[in-house]
């Protein structure tokens, strides 16, 4: 046995130095993982994934330990039998599910104010970290319209002005124009697939909500049809118009980002809208500024919720009940937010129920404790993530948008006091950032899974418990990728029947996500 494991770690180390990436400068915080930090020296890169002849099993494997996309090699049938709780799983690529879209963030103002705070070089890091064939290659952009509580301030495109139902005084801030466009175009340059962005809005203008106030529980005066809901259509159309001017291609939006909030104290920017009202918007005022526009329902995606998966499956009951809406409605956007008390089984049963509507994952986010909300290091937010996402693509969400793709020291700028944790933090003053655990939890997914992948079905269906999970799918380009999930403190083994290739058995370290790729 200890020439067998002498084997496996030279082939290990020779495959390792076949992959063109840079390793993680690791430092420890107050957590219990590291961060791998860049700055303007260096910055670590994972490279292409490459192709390997058949029978050749690729392993990329980040640990709470310290591992970061560490790579190693097997090969089937080779014998090797680790030691551990075994997991069975047949793989049966000839039966597919849903097709994936992709995974990405948020450029909101925070984040794009935080990268451009760096250095040009840095920031281009931290732009190629998530877009470019070095990174883990994103292929979805959330774009907040105007600004949202991850902001310096509460605003809109057309402040001060009531009564101009036109928008003839509609105008881009420095945010627009200094920040989230030329980071979108940079990000756009880098990738080597196209980016779908979808836009998201907080608020209206306070002067067409009834209550006055961007924040605060409230709605846009009157209903669907009015000159008020029609002008707040045309205001949407502005945004899009701009952007699209800029080079910046659409495909697709939320109606509302979190539309059930009424809550009359609630701190920043909203917009409630009942899923009757949401329709309606949709069906008499959006879909015709939409069409003169250019759009049609196949080029450009209009989801509906935005919002916690609890409310299903009510709110779309209603949303998918008018056939003409139902004609721009596309599917339904998702929050993470309270998905430890409602059961990711809502996905299969509105899936089961609306076939033909697609559901995405649009928003997560968490943070650590008042005096450490950034939480660097934190591998428990890390799994948070992973185990959220391959429950979630496992049971026919298409694709999982993280929120900001980058925050600063104090989980900011929010001005509504709401600092978060994300998966880039940037140290402005030191001019470098660090990527937290939950980077690389994302990217065992945005990297292995690029958009036409497949989830494909396994026996037993799901490989699954509260502290391990496993997902297989297919890429376009013929791989099989396996996805694993360990929060277990000890080893497991997740058995692997190919049925070409026959049997891999993979240790599976704990606390560790896991990216086995197969052709």
């Amino acid at each position: 046995m200890k020439s067998l494991g002498l084997a496996v770690v030279l082939v290990s180390m020779l495959a390792s130095s076949t992959l063109a990436g840079i390793p993680c400068n690791r430092r420890q915080f107050n957590h219990d993982s590291i961060v791998c930090v860049c700055d303007s020296n260096s910055c670590d890169t994972l490279g292409p994934l490459n192709r390997t002849q058949e029978g050749v099993v690729q392993i990329f494997e980040s640990t709470r330990a310290g591992k970061r996309f560490e790579y190693r090699e097997q090969r089937f049938n080779d014998g090797v039998n680790p030691p551990g709780n075994q997991w069975d799983m047949t793989l049966d690529p000839s039966w597919t599910f849903q097709e994936i879209l992709g995974f990405g963030g948020a450029f909101s103002d925070a984040a794009t104010l935080g990268m451009g705070s760096l250095s040009d070089k840095v920031k281009m890091d931290a732009l190629r970290s998530y877009y470019s064939p070095d990174g883990i290659e994103y292929s979805l952009g959330r774009v907040v319209i105007s600004g949202s509580d991850f902001s310096n301030r509460g605003y809109s495109y057309n402040d001060n002005h009531p009564d101009d139902w036109d928008h003839v005084n509609f105008a881009f801030v420095g945010e627009d124009i200094d920040y989230k466009i030329p980071q979108i175009k940079l990000a756009k340059e880098m990738t080597s697939v196209p980016i779908k962005f979808f836009a998201s809005s907080w608020s209206p203008p306070a002067w067409m909500k009834a209550n006055g106030e961007l924040n605060h529980g409230s709605t846009l005066w009157d209903a669907p049809g009015s000159r008020t809901w029609k002008s707040y259509a045309k205001y949407l159309s502005k945004f899009f118009e701009g952007y699209r001017k800029e080079g910046i291609e659409w495909w697709g939006m939320t109606v509302q980002n979190e539309p059930a909030i009424w809550d009359p104290w609630f701190p920043w920017n909203t917009c409630g809208m009942d899923p009757a009202v949401e329709r309606e918007f949709v069906k008499v005022d959006l879909s015709p500024e939409l069409e003169r526009l250019g759009y049609t329902p196949e080029t450009f995606k209009v989801l509906v919720l935005d919002h916690n998966r609890n409310l299903l499956p009510g709110w779309t009951d209603v949303s998918f009940a008018d056939n003409q809406a139902n004609r721009w409605i596309a599917g339904t956007g998702v929050h993470w937010y309270g998905n430890d008390v409602s059961s990711v089984t809502a996905y299969d049963n509105l899936h089961g129920k609306y076939p033909d509507k697609m559901i995405l994952a649009t928003e997560a986010c968490h943070s650590g404790p008042e005096n450490d909300r950034i939480a660097l290091g934190s591998w428990t937010i890390g799994e948070m993530y992973a185990h959220d996402i391959i429950a979630d693509i496992t049971h026919w969400v298409v694709g999982w948008t993280d929120w900001n793709l980058a925050l600063d020291m104090q989980g900011g700028p929010n001005w509504a006091n709401n600092g978060q944790s994300a998966p880039i933090i940037v140290n402005a003053a030191a001019n470098e950032f660090y990527k937290n655990p939950s980077y690389y939890a994302m990217g065992h997914f945005s990297k292995f899974l690029p958009p036409q992948s497949k989830r494909i079905r396994t026996i037993p269906e799901y490989v699954a418990n509260e502290k391990f999970d496993a997902g297989a799918f297919s890429r376009p380009d013929g791989g099989v990728v396996v996805i694993a999930i360990n929060s277990h403190d000890d080893n497991q083994v997740l058995n692997i029947n190919h049925p070409q290739r026959g049997l891999v058995k993979v240790n599976v370290e704990p606390h560790s996500f896991n990216s086995v790729l197969i052709y």
